[in-house]
């Protein structure tokens, strides 16, 4: 499979939202624990009643009723933001909530704990000085979760060990992530690392974006960017091309290798 026809698989596999339960709820003593949770857009609660009685999740406004036995357990997807309480039909007096964040902030959630939570999927530090910590990780979002960046723009995208690829538990390559050196089709990949003025690739915001929506190559003038996806990429908004750049800004500096890698890597 050519270099390009894997891109656009790995563009597309990145780009797919997969609903996960994102957390657990045990029914045990008469009580709902934990009785608060807070949940990303599109993410399940599951319930498990570990009580000898039977127990229900019956919410406040009648959207859903649910029995459980003792030892059986279900799962609900929350495709809408809002508060949800519920409480048991049995036993009145035990009750909970169920926060959904709305799509932005869900992708803003997910954007940090890539790099905050553990199991870390990509273990660097962030400089948020002078930042909206919100866009910077909106930004992760997007580079991380959507575009797929570190495909062309890490060497390797993987760290050792942790190649998912391989059945490993994914973790990127911090040590050169998005800093380029990456062979596709005889172009080798740039460093988007912040340089010496915190400008990723040396770009100033407006010459990024521009860069995105038109192709032009900012160091050839005339020239227009190939292999890169940027007639995709440059249907973005402003709005999320101005996260992408605030991230990029905020990332560590990191050498391109010395040899090349090629997509797969």
């Amino acid at each position: 499979m050519n270099s390009l026809l894997r891109l656009f698989f790995s563009i597309c596999l990145l780009s797919i939202s997969f609903s996960v339960s994102a957390a657990t709820v045990a029914i045990q003593n008469f009580a709902f624990t934990p009785a608060v949770i807070t949940v990303n857009l599109g993410d399940s609660v599951t319930w498990i009643n570990k009580d000898a009685a039977p127990h229900s999740t019956t919410q406040t406004d009648n959207l859903w009723s649910n029995d459980l036995t003792p030892g059986q357990s279900i799962s609900r997807e929350f495709t809408t933001a809002g508060t949800f309480t519920y409480h048991c039909r049995f036993h009145p007096s035990m009750t909970g909530t169920i926060k959904v964040r709305n799509a932005d902030q869900s992708r803003i959630n997910i954007g940090q704990s890539m790099i905050a939570a553990a199991p870390k999927a990509l273990p660097i530090k962030l400089n948020l000085a002078g930042k909206v910590a919100s866009d910077v990780y909106m930004g992760s979002y997007i580079v991380n979760a959507q575009a797929g960046c570190a495909n062309c723009h890490s060497c390797p995208t993987y760290a050792a060990g942790h190649n998912p690829y391989n059945g490993e538990a994914k973790q990127f390559n911090a040590a050169s992530y998005l800093a380029g050196g990456v062979q596709i089709e005889g172009l080798v990949s740039p460093n988007l690392t912040p340089d010496a003025n915190g400008k990723p690739a040396g770009l100033t915001r407006a010459e990024f974006k521009d860069l995105l929506r038109s192709g032009h190559d900012p160091d050839v003038p005339g020239r227009t960017l190939q292999v890169m996806p940027w007639p995709i990429f440059g249907q973005m908004s402003d709005n999320d091309l101005n996260a992408i750049y605030a991230y990029l800004t905020s990332i560590p500096k990191a050498v391109t290798p010395t040899t090349a890698c090629t997509i797969g890597q």
